[in-house]
């Protein structure tokens, strides 16, 4: 087997320090133990297996069980609060008893048995819940008997997949499994459900995939990313690594984010741009694409009701990637995309409800687009889109915040995100607690400190983002350093540490702005450093698209929005208009991602009159 170039923190010795980020964490990690209650998540299960249940049941989709237990497993490991092993524990032997009564409890097909195999190596994992073990085995020799291979494996998701979509994923706990417990069951159910249709086109640099389901392929990598953990192949390395590199480049928006109408690779080119222009815009009445082909091969049109990206699902898919080629590689950049979605994607989400209501679609719509819990689809038996996939995924969302900070090798700690926490790590038998106590994402700096019992040698890495082009700097007590701070490389500092030793590395942000995709080069989104920004009206923009600081400024009094300066929106010099971070826009309120851009009012009028 390949052993990892860095080892990860996998949830243990890392805590959250006061943060958006840890204040998110923590209300999610509440309500999840508030509800839904293990009665409710078990009550369908339980009429199933002829077990008497009071409980009312979960309304909408209905439980995720393998993904809950998957987030209380993963809190547990990084908290070590009680209440979680308990409710866990409860229920998956809840679970257990029902399967007992009625072995087709584990009938559940391929999506939601993957996530229930992931759930319960996660409580073997990292609850250390030996009772597991046998019942990984059970679920996956039931698996084995009913699930049919021969199934059409191109990733369309039609219905010839007779309950059994999105199989792609099922390899990656599966040798996960195998990883654990050396069985050759796992081993051999994994190679059954190879996908060489998508890996060996993206090896080659090929993303001509034709669309797909966009939160699933790109959780497929993760399968590729433990075929190669386990069999060594150099394919599937390549199949990651390119994957990554066509994705950032062709095919997400400016938060990271990827998937409008929940669809992938699209055939047009532009299907990027295309997707967040208004129905009625001449670009796509005009050219007929106001219409394209989905993941189920048939037809999606632009609609408000399928949004631009499924937020927690996309950010969970990538997150996992992000991990496996930082540990693989051990290579800066891929701590980018992650970044991206950390901070504009589960960042700017609304709490969960009571009621298991999740922000589903993060939208990015010319003509605007809101954060609501509204979801405006219902299934042909009245159910909602409440307690659905989303709400699996959002919780191990927060859960990844403590697991994508530090990495490790023999000789030192690497940072790869900028999350405030104190990390613990050994050097040499010495205990080491890095504490990276600034105030990322707002300020334009971050800050560490050591605290350590005795002197020790030791290299500090710190990733360098893609957007930290300027001019940074690097401080140790005070004193100004020569180390190099490129973007998407390491910044070291290999030296020996005292207790007390301060760090400021200063990253300076700037104004730039985005294309959605080449094909629509005056479609275009505002970031500032890390920060998507969104206007606060719809608009269109007039000036110069290289130099945004000469005609948007800072707002006097607050931080990190900005506005332009008069003579900017449009024709009317009376009209300035406002930017502000996505991640902190609040529920129901209209917001702006994607503007259309023009460097006069000349170049305006041309597009007016349609020369």
């Amino acid at each position: 087997m390949i052993q990892n170039v860095l080892s990860g923190a996998d949830y243990a010795h890392v805590t959250l320090l006061e943060s958006p980020f840890r204040r998110q964490r923590d209300e999610t990690l509440e309500t999840y133990l508030r509800v839904p209650t293990v009665d409710d998540i078990l009550h369908r299960y339980r009429l199933q297996a002829g077990i008497p249940s009071s409980a009312e049941g979960m309304v909408g989709w209905g439980p995720s069980v393998g993904q809950y237990l998957g987030a209380y497993a993963k809190w547990y490991r990084n908290t070590g609060d009680r209440r979680l092993l308990r409710k866990a524990t409860e229920l998956f032997r809840g679970w257990c008893e029902c399967a007992e009564k009625n072995e087709d409890v584990m009938n559940l097909g391929t999506y939601l048995w993957e996530k229930f195999l992931g759930g319960f190596l996660d409580l073997y994992e990292f609850m250390g819940l030996e009772e597991v073990r046998p019942w990984v085995r059970r679920i996956t020799e039931y698996a084995k008997k009913t699930f049919d291979p021969r199934i059409p494996r191109d990733g369309l998701q039609s219905g010839a997949m007779l309950g059994q979509i999105e199989w792609y994923t099922l390899p990656e706990n599966l040798f996960r499994a195998y990883q654990l417990f050396g069985d050759d069951l796992y081993r051999e159910m994994a190679e059954q459900w190879l996908y060489p249709y998508l890996w060996d086109r993206l090896a080659a640099g090929d993303d001509r995939i034709g669309p797909r389901h966009a939160y699933s392929h790109v959780n497929s990598l993760s399968s590729a990313a433990r075929a190669y953990m386990v069999t060594g192949e150099e394919k599937y390395l390549r199949t990651i690594e390119e994957g990554y590199r066509l994705l950032t480049e062709r095919h997400i928006f400016v938060t990271g984010g990827y998937g409008p109408g929940e669809t992938l690779f699209g055939e047009d080119p532009g299907y990027l741009g295309n997707s967040v222009l208004p129905s009625w815009d001449r670009e796509l009445t005009e050219t007929g694409k106001l219409t394209w082909k989905n993941f189920v091969g048939g037809l999606s049109t632009r609609s408000d009701s399928w949004g631009s990206c499924e937020v927690s699902c996309c950010s969970w898919a990538v997150f996992k990637l992000c991990n496996y080629l930082m540990k693989l590689t051990g290579d800066a950049r891929y701590g980018d995309w992650c970044e991206k979605l950390l901070i504009n994607g589960t960042l700017g989400q609304p709490p969960i409800t009571d009621k298991g209501q999740v922000l589903y679609y993060a939208s990015y719509f010319l003509d605007g687009a809101l954060k609501s819990y509204e979801d405006r689809r219902l299934q042909h038996l009245g159910q909602n889109f409440v307690w659905q996939c989303c709400t699996g995924t959002f919780p191990q969302d927060t859960a990844e915040y403590a697991n994508m900070i530090a990495y490790f090798d023999d000789h030192g700690i690497y940072v790869s995100q900028l999350i405030p926490a104190a990390v613990d790590f050994t050097v040499e038998k010495i205990p080491v607690t890095l504490f990276s106590d600034g105030n990322f994402p707002e300020d334009q700096e971050a800050r560490f400190r050591v605290r350590v019992s005795e002197p020790v040698d030791f290299a500090l890495r710190v990733r360098i983002p893609s957007w930290a082009d300027g001019t940074n700097t690097v401080r140790v007590n005070g004193e100004l350093q020569e180390a190099v701070a490129a973007p998407n490389t390491w910044l070291t500092l290999d030296r020996v540490w005292k207790d007390g030793d301060e760090i400021t590395l200063s990253l300076p942000y700037r104004l730039r702005f985005r294309a959605v995709d080449p094909e629509h080069p005056n479609v275009v989104a505002l970031v500032w450093g890390p920060l998507a920004l969104c206007c606060d009206e719809m608009t269109v923009l007039v000036g110069d698209q290289a130099h945004p600081e000469e005609w948007i400024q800072p707002v006097p009094g607050e931080k990190n929005v900005f506005r332009t300066l008069p003579g900017h929106s449009g024709y009317y010099h009376q009209i300035c208009r406002t930017f502000r971070p996505y991640y902190t826009v609040p529920l129901m309120t209209w917001y702006y991602m994607y503007n259309r851009i023009y460097p006069d009012n000349a170049a305006l009028d041309r597009e007016h009159q349609g020369t």
